[in-house]
């Protein structure tokens, strides 16, 4: 994100820059904008090698290697403008951004903070630190921050879109649509905004609409390893392995240490059944960051699917000790544990299941056929007509009709 709000802050150059700089400068944003970002920071390298002193172009500089993925050398590149302007607030604004970029959001907050002290009524600078607190998690924080931005400019788009990010993590989904919506008034072809209204289709299930989404803007941005990652997500859900498989080949090549591209492509690659291959990219994503608890989940249900069982178990067990809340990795361990012959074992990881999400139609579904499988006929019934009012869609009420149906029979 931190480019986002770049081109809102950037003041033209000044008029006693030189020619050759501006045209170095010109080229540069030409570049920009046609992705071509290599060439648009040598570009603006010339400029800066013109014009040392000016704190604009240290700025620009830092923003192409935001757009590169080069965060720390971005952050060195506007330290080396806040030497210069310490006292600009879109310098502090720009590196809070950086931060976001970095994951160290306290940081970021410290200088959007710092941004605030030399302009209080600074409203990107509200918008920034209503993004740090919405990867904290404080989403509330975020509302507030994002809705005072808009207090002090309520045609900024920026304040409208990071609000909506913030009811969207919220859960607010019908507010998150209003809020990106009125931020695509503004700015219809901002790729960070159609890449938000992706996740929002997403999270809203409706998945044709998020690969749309994905793809406008990798059209507008063909550069962004994380889009290509993001739809691929998509068409995973969509089981279009094959064209998924595309769109992570492309991330991964683009995007080689980033852990979450190799999480993808091995869901990819598990679709295909090719299971050897899928093993492989979930095990590279957790050299790259053994701190995730998804590649653990994800290796180990392609080792349940290879039968590889003790393995699976293995994989599933530091998942959840990871994370106790990944309610899918109870049901896959549940499920291998009843192949393993531990019906008792396999109930506690179904109860659990349950305890995280009383409503999930499935997880009532494969508790009854374990109790069924352990001769309690009685309590999978109550299950099985739980799962049967809980039913999400035609298809899952058929079967567990069938199943209804399976168990009456003697």
């Amino acid at each position: 994100m931190a480019a986002l709000c770049a081109g809102l802050w950037q003041a033209s150059a000044p008029a006693w820059c030189a020619p050759d700089w501006k045209t170095h400068r010109s080229q540069a944003a030409a570049f920009l904008k046609q992705a071509r970002l290599a060439e648009a920071l040598a570009e603006i390298d010339l400029a800066v090698a013109a014009q040392p002193k000016n704190s604009l172009l240290r700025a620009e500089r830092s923003q192409i290697l935001s757009r590169l993925g080069e965060h720390r050398k971005a952050l060195a590149a506007i330290d080396d403008a806040l030497r210069l302007e310490p006292k600009n607030p879109g310098h502090w604004t720009q590196r809070g951004y950086i931060h976001i970029d970095l994951r160290e959001y306290t940081a970021a907050i410290a200088d959007e903070d710092h941004a605030l002290k030399l302009n209080p009524r600074y409203a990107l600078a509200y918008a920034a630190r209503s993004v740090a607190h919405s990867e904290l998690q404080d989403f509330p924080g975020a509302t507030a921050d994002a809705s005072r931005a808009l207090q002090l400019d309520p045609h900024l788009p920026t304040a409208y879109f990071v609000r909506a990010h913030a009811e969207l993590e919220s859960g607010n989904y019908g507010q998150a649509e209003t809020d990106l919506a009125t931020a695509m008034q503004s700015e219809p072809n901002n790729v960070y905004m159609w890449v938000e209204k992706g996740y929002l289709f997403e999270k809203t299930g409706r998945l044709p609409e998020a690969r749309d989404a994905y793809t406008r803007a990798l059209a507008l941005d063909p550069s962004r390893a994380l889009t290509y990652s993001a739809r691929g997500n998509v068409l995973v859900g969509l089981e279009f392995y094959e064209l998924a498989l595309q769109d992570y080949n492309k991330a991964v090549e683009m995007l080689p240490t980033e852990s979450r591209v190799w999480i993808g492509r091995g869901y990819a690659y598990n679709g295909l059944r090719q299971f050897e291959r899928s093993i492989s990219d979930f095990t590279r994503a957790i050299e790259l960051d053994p701190s995730l608890s998804e590649p653990f989940y994800g290796r180990g249900v392609v080792q349940h699917n290879f039968k590889h069982l003790e393995a699976a178990l293995t994989d599933l067990n530091q998942a959840l000790s990871m994370n106790p809340d990944l309610l899918y990795a109870f049901m896959e361990r549940a499920s291998v544990l009843e192949e393993l012959h531990q019906p008792a074992k396999a109930m506690a990881d179904y109860d659990a299941a349950l305890k995280l999400s009383p409503n999930f139609a499935q997880g009532y579904l494969d508790r009854a056929r374990c109790l069924q499988a352990m001769g309690r006929e009685t309590d999978a019934r109550k299950d099985m007509q739980r799962a049967l009012e809980l039913a999400p869609n035609p298809e899952f009420r058929e079967s567990v009709v069938q199943a209804l149906k399976d168990l009456d029979q003697p």
